[in-house]
């Protein structure tokens, strides 16, 4: 954790605040669910689908994406 980037740390506060964040809607919507004995909400479904989605998509491209190679190691010498 020592030598993580500041988009390193970024991309991590993002994905650990959004699945923080997700996780408080969806037990709050199913505490509410059971308190009134109904099915939970369609549209809190939803948006974990979309949700879940986008975060792929935002990590992928993030790993995906050129990294600065550190030219003091081996491999960037010719």
């Amino acid at each position: 954790m020592k030598d993580l980037l500041m988009k390193d740390k970024v991309i991590l506060t993002c994905t650990v605040g959004l699945f923080v964040l997700l996780g408080v809607i969806v037990v709050g919507d199913f505490y509410i669910s059971l308190k009134e004995n109904k099915g939970p909400d369609a549209s809190v479904i939803e948006l974990l689908q979309m949700s879940i989605t986008g975060i792929v998509g935002i990590v992928a491209g993030y790993v995906s994406g050129d990294k600065k190679k550190d030219c003091n190691n081996d491999c960037c010498k010719v």
